[in-house]
């Protein structure tokens, strides 16, 4: 499968997005990847859907949201409800609060939306094999959910190896995507594990130009 860069709107400045969208469809940027923080499964909160809704008309290119709260089973299906579009290409709760994969999973594959699970630093890769016939994506976070701007950790790059080796091995065709810390000083670290979809925030918005960063990001992931 063909790897990929998906930039991270957290990290963005967002008293000047027109312009960040703009950069950033200058790019080889395949998805945009929204956060959803609601205070309680992560400290930090972040865009609700009036947000979101306003976003996602100022940008053609591809979105992703990364759910990071207590009630994804709830909070999901309102979402497709309202954002259900051909920009709309994946939603990914997480392993730790999801109630019901194989239902949540159901809603959101039935409006041709790819459905992604994600695990925490902590939790084991278990956690997606044992639910691997409902997703499209499985998520590694590599930082602790929450927080732009941390280091990788560094036990995370073996579960991306690990589970890597474990879709190999049984042929499962799902991709891997890596979320947090990501830059193009450690990029190839994740693509050598076995990544195939890279989420960086701060590694593109805090360079000074998106382009050059991404075309940078894509030579490594593909080589």
């Amino acid at each position: 499968m063909k790897n990929f860069i998906a930039a991270s709107l957290i990290a963005a400045d967002f008293w000047s997005l027109s312009k960040e969208f703009k950069k950033l469809e200058n790019t080889k940027v395949k998805w945009i990847h929204y956060d959803i923080m609601d205070g309680h499964f992560v400290p930090n909160i972040s865009v609700g859907s009036c947000e979101l809704n306003s976003f996602i008309k100022k940008s053609n290119i591809e979105v992703d949201i990364h759910f990071m709260v207590t009630n994804p089973d709830i909070i999901v299906p309102n979402f497709i409800k309202m954002f259900k579009s051909r920009k709309l290409k994946n939603i990914t709760v997480h392993a730790e609060t999801c109630k019901n994969v194989k239902k949540l999973s159901k809603i959101t594959r039935k409006n041709n939306i790819k459905f992604g699970l994600a695990i925490s630093p902590e939790s084991s890769i278990k956690k997606i094999i044992n639910n691997i016939e409902y997703i499209d994506l499985a998520l590694v976070m590599t930082v602790k959910p929450g927080f732009a701007g941390q280091d990788i950790i560094n036990n995370c790059i073996n579960k991306v190896k690990n589970l890597s080796n474990f879709f190999d091995k049984n042929n499962i065709n799902i991709p891997i995507q890596v979320d947090g810390g990501i830059k193009l000083k450690n990029i190839s670290l994740l693509s050598d594990a076995g990544a195939n979809i890279f989420v960086s925030g701060t590694g593109i918005f805090k360079t000074n130009n998106y382009k050059v960063t991404v075309d940078n990001m894509m030579k490594i992931i593909n080589k």
